[in-house]
């Protein structure tokens, strides 16, 4: 669906300028309120920036005014005269087109095909007229005409299979194979050469290649193992890898769209929204109202090839920020399996128990389970910490407590077991007995009481 691009006046360029350094205003909340990309509020900033020193200078306002006025009168003189060359040339070409006959539905004669593409592109030169406004008005298809102009100079001939002039003689084919044989352990390229040099016969590496492919005569060569499904390098600090994907949540039969930013070390949830829509540019302002949450930092962006993910203006906003992206490999969703993890932890626990009957509904149940996913839940991706704890640094610290606690756990144990180990043995008229109450260890013979300490 396309989407009608907004064109801003100067001064509302200054004033949300403004609002972003004076008031302090957020940049993604500026972007929400008025509809704007980031990318395109970075390219402000930036020139903001870089001409803020035109306004300092001194001008010559009255010889500013004449030449805009010159220049204005001039432009309106060029407009009008184009429309003049447009209309004589239109006239000039329906003339032109009489003398042409049959240029649709049959076979044009070369000479007339060079004949047109000359005219076109003589005309096109002098006018300063695009070819395609030429072309239609010569009544002719675009593909047609560019046709006709890579077979400049070239006769007519019918698609059938018709001897060329460069396929190989049988002989020729004979001599490659006979040479290939000679020489089993040379490639298709350096065969090529070998021929040319002792003058076995003169063609160049794809028609070798094509010759031996067909007698079955290329050797496989082992390639390079795909590394598709080996993961990557593994971050080792917050806020290096952020993945993002978008999924869909099903409200009474509406579905709207939650994307999330997930912190790849901590598996911390940065930010997330559930919207009703979920462009190129409702994406750039998720990715920026994270970087507010934790400034200063500059992650990769890890996303799969979502339309929204390849467009090219978060390219553009991922490169003004200071971060950069990488796709996982087509098709192969594993690649960000934090993220689908994360979907599927939240449908299951979270959307599917509860229910949420309206959008507003579905947002509190998702805002209630992140912030129990954050600092409560164990994640068993990270030896069970939880992922504030994680992001904050506190995790070796929980998991020493742990180990510790275990081994004074087994100490006690230990120490009980000696002593109990330790203690005389208690005559049977002070050690309880326990009955079997009729049980048989064997067929037909009654179990002993067991005196237990």
């Amino acid at each position: 669906m396309s989407v009608e691009r907004r064109h801003f006046p100067a001064q509302e360029i200054v004033s949300i300028l403004r609002r972003h350094f004076l008031e302090h205003v957020p940049v993604s909340d500026l972007c929400e309120q008025v509809k704007l990309r980031p990318t395109v509020f970075y390219r402000w900033q930036k020139r903001f920036f870089e001409q803020g020193t035109a306004a300092f200078e001194r001008h010559d306002d009255s010889r500013t005014r004449q030449l805009e006025a010159e220049n204005a009168a001039l432009r309106t003189k060029l407009a009008h005269k184009d429309e003049v060359i447009a209309e004589i040339m239109e006239s000039h070409v329906a003339l032109k087109k009489n003398a042409w006959p049959g240029l649709t539905g049959a076979w044009t004669p070369h000479d007339v095909r060079d004949e047109v593409v000359d005219y076109m592109r003589y005309w096109s030169e002098r006018t300063e007229l695009p070819v395609t406004r030429l072309v239609r008005w010569l009544g002719i298809t675009r593909s047609k005409f560019h046709d006709w102009r890579a077979r400049y100079g070239m006769a007519n001939e019918h698609n059938a299979l018709v001897p060329r002039d460069f396929w190989l003689e049988p002989w020729e084919r004979e001599a490659i194979l006979a040479f290939a044989s000679g020489h089993p352990l040379e490639g298709y390229r350096r065969l090529t050469f070998m021929m040319i040099d002792a003058d076995v016969v003169a063609v160049s590496p794809p028609t070798v290649y094509r010759v031996l492919k067909a007698a079955g005569r290329l050797r496989g060569r082992g390639r390079t193992r795909s590394k598709k499904g080996t993961g990557f390098n593994q971050p080792k600090a917050p806020h290096e890898h952020w993945h993002i994907d978008i999924s869909y949540i099903n409200v009474c039969g509406t579905f709207y769209y939650l994307c999330s930013l997930l912190d790849g070390y901590s598996r911390y949830l940065v930010h997330w929204e559930l919207r009703e829509s979920m462009t190129e540019r409702e994406v750039a302002i998720i990715i920026q109202r994270g970087l507010e949450k934790f400034p200063g930092t500059h992650p990769r962006i890890i996303s799969d090839n979502g339309p929204q993910f390849i467009a090219k203006d978060l390219k553009e906003f991922i490169r003004l920020v200071g971060m950069t992206h990488v796709h996982i490999s087509p098709g192969y969703p594993q690649s960000n399996g934090k993220k689908e993890r994360w979907f599927q932890t939240l449908k299951a626990e979270a959307i599917r128990p509860q229910t949420p009957l309206s959008l507003e509904d579905a947002r509190r149940v998702v805002d209630r389970f992140v912030e129990h996913y954050n600092a409560v839940r164990l994640h068993s991706g990270i030896a069970y910490v939880a992922p504030k704890d994680k992001l904050e640094g506190r995790a070796e610290a929980i998991l020493a407590v742990r180990d510790a606690r275990l081994a004074a756990a087994r100490e006690r144990r230990k120490a009980n077991r000696l002593a109990l180990n330790s203690e005389p043995l208690t005559s049977h008229k002070e050690m309880p007995m326990i009955h079997t109450a009729g049980k048989t260890d064997a067929p037909g013979r009654a179990c002993d009481p067991v005196w237990i300490r």
